[in-house]
């Protein structure tokens, strides 16, 4: 440590004097070693901007020089605003200075150990009252070397309500609670709901849907396919939350009348520009095939197109950057004109028998399913040959060339042979019902077929037949099969 000016004690720790630049230093006592060129930078033009607000700390020694253990950063932020600006106006910056090295030492650990960074209910307060005074939002970020991003979150909460910043303030909602306030026009509802949830474990969410509850975000599928424009243009409404960059549109009586009617144009259009007979518009946002069935209808497929040759080998060639994920947009484009002239399309004659069903799915784009022919329209699409008749004949079975009689004798012998051999292991019998009991099985109706009539296991000629005796049990199966 170099010698150490004595201050007298009259002046010791209580005289500010205005040292030069050129004798500050950052002393070794001072705990801050790693700062960001970022935060000195946002420090510099906040000190450039606004002035030196605090004044630097340190310790004199013999040759005049001073190290400086409270306010590292401040004097790393001047030293930078001198580097850049020939007319910089710190030739002496303020230095309250230390008795000794052990004061010093004091100092600069009570600095650190004291820093606190403010709470989030006093920097929106600050930032509040800044903006009140006129400051723009750059100019607040310059001087809390903050981002304007954060200025603009921190004065948006700087207009909520007095007791949800006091709420903020004692620790009785969090701040993401007091970001979901934001969201509320309505001071009263807000004050309420505020009483209810001070102190209690509440989800952002719940806030919202209380302040908001018919309220419909912008990622809804009636909002994709309407259009946040389109739906403003009607005089439509939205809330907009700063923090989480969500759009809620709050007028969901109007967003639908708009999605109704959009449906309705693209059903429209379907007849009256792509020829369909008829078109029928769905409100949700899948098909149901269950329902098709119930409806009866039949279904025709496009025509499928044909390529040229060199249009053939143009869709291989590009068919194989594309599986090898190297193809560009131009050539994404020719591949899906020429996958489109593959696919086909209908026929007028078609179209003039069939429609579709016009849908909106969750992504908010529209989906068509078409060549759907009504009962009605069967008969005269048939006639037109755009549909196949149905197949009414069945085919002609070949008769069986054993008698009734014969195929029953050999089904009581298998039944007999199955259970001899269950005879002698009856764990076996276990396991299979335990297997038919269980979902494995797949039977949910009967297990085993099991009945309380006596099934028949004796066919009814007996030459070369041996029963099982332990099978009758006493029973004289005459009594049963005649």
């Amino acid at each position: 440590m170099t010698k150490q000016q004595i201050i007298q004690t009259d002046t010791a720790s209580t005289v500010i004097l205005q040292i030069p630049l050129e004798s500050l230093t950052i002393s070794d006592l001072n705990p801050r070693k790693a700062v960001s060129d970022a935060h000195i930078e946002s420090l510099a033009d906040s000190i450039e901007r606004f002035g030196l607000i605090h004044n630097l700390a340190g310790l004199m020694d013999a040759d005049g020089k001073v190290g400086i253990v409270a306010g590292g950063c401040r004097l790393r932020a001047i030293q930078k605003i001198a580097e850049r600006s020939k007319d910089y106006p710190f030739t002496t910056v303020p230095v309250k200075l230390a008795a000794d090295a052990t004061e010093a030492e004091d100092w600069a650990s009570a600095e650190n150990a004291a820093r606190e960074d403010m709470t989030p209910a006093d920097e929106i307060r600050a930032f509040g009252r800044m903006k009140s005074r006129g400051a723009t939002v750059p100019e607040i970020a310059l001087a809390f070397a903050a981002t304007e991003a954060r200025v603009y979150q921190r004065l948006a909460l700087a207009g909520l309500p007095e007791p949800v910043l006091d709420a903020l303030a004692a620790g009785e909602i969090s701040l993401g609670i007091a970001k979901a306030f934001t969201l509320s026009n309505d001071e009263a509802l807000t004050l309420s709901l505020l009483d209810q949830v001070k102190g209690q474990a509440v989800s952002e969410s719940a806030i919202k849907n209380a302040l908001h509850p018919d309220a419909i975000k912008a990622s809804d599928r009636r909002a994709k396919f309407v259009g946040i424009e389109a739906y403003e243009a009607e005089g439509g409404t939205i809330t907009r939350d700063l923090f989480s960059d969500e759009v809620f549109l709050a007028t969901p009586a109007l967003l639908d009348r708009l999605f109704g009617e959009k449906l309705d144009a693209a059903r429209a259009d379907l007849t009256v520009t792509h020829g369909w007979t008829w078109a029928e518009a769905r409100s949700k946002a899948w098909l149901n095939y269950y329902d098709l069935d119930q409806m009866k209808l039949a279904r025709l497929y496009p025509i499928e197109g044909e390529l040229a040759e060199e249009e053939a080998e143009d869709y291989d060639q590009l068919a194989d950057l594309a599986n090898g994920g190297v193809l560009d947009e131009d050539g994404e484009a020719r591949l899906a004109e020429l996958q489109a002239m593959l696919d086909g399309d209908y026929s007028e004659d078609q179209k003039a028998h069939a429609g579709c069903i016009i849908l909106v799915n969750n992504s908010g784009k529209v989906e068509v399913t078409a060549g759907l022919v009504r009962p009605e329209d069967k008969k005269a699409a048939i006639e037109a040959g755009v549909l196949q008749a149905p197949q009414s004949t069945k085919p002609d079975t070949p008769k069986s060339p054993y008698s009734q009689k014969l195929v029953a004798d050999m089904q009581a012998i298998r039944l007999a042979s199955v259970q001899a051999a269950l005879l002698a292991k009856p764990e076996f019998v276990l396991d299979l019902l335990g297997f038919g009991l269980s979902d494995a099985s797949g039977s949910f109706e009967s297990v085993f077929g099991i009945r309380l009539d006596l099934p028949r296991n004796i066919p009814s000629v007996e030459d070369g037949f041996t029963p099982e005796p332990r099978l009758a049990h006493g029973i004289d199966a005459s009594e049963y099969w005649p």
